[in-house]
């Protein structure tokens, strides 16, 4: 009787540890997909039309069009911190588009 509780106590801890690994494995694809999914929603300095930097918050036909006459005269930004560098975009403006913008 003692062997059989044993053994169902083993059996039960093996497939409590497989179903762990499972779930730890399940949990790793689901960060993947959050963040390819976030990656692919940022919005390129590099490539973004005049039209998508618009759709940015705080950012106006004006600043929108700053930003690409920079990136045209000085080439690609390197960083997203070099926005700054564009006239009209300080570091407070940089805080509010950090969650939205990318360079690639």
């Amino acid at each position: 009787m003692k062997l059989s509780i044993v053994k169902i106590c083993m059996i039960m801890l093996a497939l409590l540890a497989g179903f762990n690994a499972a779930n730890a494995e399940s949990l790793k694809m689901t960060d993947k997909v959050a963040q390819v999914a976030t990656t692919e929603s940022l919005l390129n300095l590099n490539t973004a039309s005049l039209e998508q930097l618009m759709a940015l918050p705080g950012i106006g036909k004006s600043k929108a069009a700053a930003i690409i006459n920079y990136r045209e005269s000085e080439g690609p930004f390197s960083s997203v911190d070099e926005l700054t560098r564009v006239k009209g975009i300080g570091v407070k403006m940089l805080a509010k588009l950090t969650g939205s913008i990318e360079v690639r």
